[in-house]
């Protein structure tokens, strides 16, 4: 399938639409929750789209549709994804996973386009060219996302909850560049 992959602005009629095919994407199984876009919207506004690194990618059809969508940043102490995840991993696991990283935070496509290379183009945008040694992400474990992270070179660091009797996320992570050695 032709596509492009542009940067996102964070309002119009493009960011209008990566909303739209989040929600539809947020709408399926497993996930089966319709008003995932409207909480996107207010996240990417308000608190993620001012974070250090902050990048966001669409993807388009030929005709201009948009067909998918993604975005991150640096993750740090103090945000509430870095810190949940850090209690669960422990202090040697986030040292390397999360000292230096940059989290994708969302991926979106399409239904009817989900198959096709789309996020996997999203996804290599989004993490091309960054300084942080590592990207993670969290995916859930009864989802398929985390086999398409798994051929892009992310290999799981846990499986945890992120709420009380809620579902299983993997914890993903993929190496950027390797970390200096120490000084002998």
């Amino acid at each position: 399938m032709n596509f492009t992959i542009d940067p996102l602005p964070i309002a119009g009629p493009l960011f209008e639409g990566a909303i739209r095919v989040y929600g539809d994407a947020f709408a399926q199984p497993p996930y089966s929750d319709p008003d995932r876009g409207r909480e996107i919207r207010s996240r990417m506004l308000d608190v993620h789209g001012v974070r250090r690194g902050f990048r966001a990618f669409v993807a388009l059809t030929p005709g201009g549709e948009v067909a998918g969508m993604t975005y991150g940043y640096h993750g740090a102490p103090g945000q509430w994804w870095h810190d949940t995840v850090a209690r669960s991993v422990g202090e040697p696991l986030e040292q390397a996973w999360l000292s230096n990283a940059y989290e994708v935070v969302e991926v979106a496509v399409a239904p009817e386009l989900q198959g096709k290379g789309i996020g996997r183009a999203l996804i290599w945008r989004l993490l091309e060219g960054l300084d942080e040694s590592t990207s993670v992400l969290s995916t859930r474990a009864d989802s398929r996302a985390h086999e398409l992270y798994a051929r892009l070179g992310f290999e799981i660091i846990t499986t945890m909850a992120f709420a009380p009797r809620g579902p299983l996320f993997h914890v993903m992570g993929k190496r950027l560049r390797q970390p200096a050695a120490p000084p002998a």
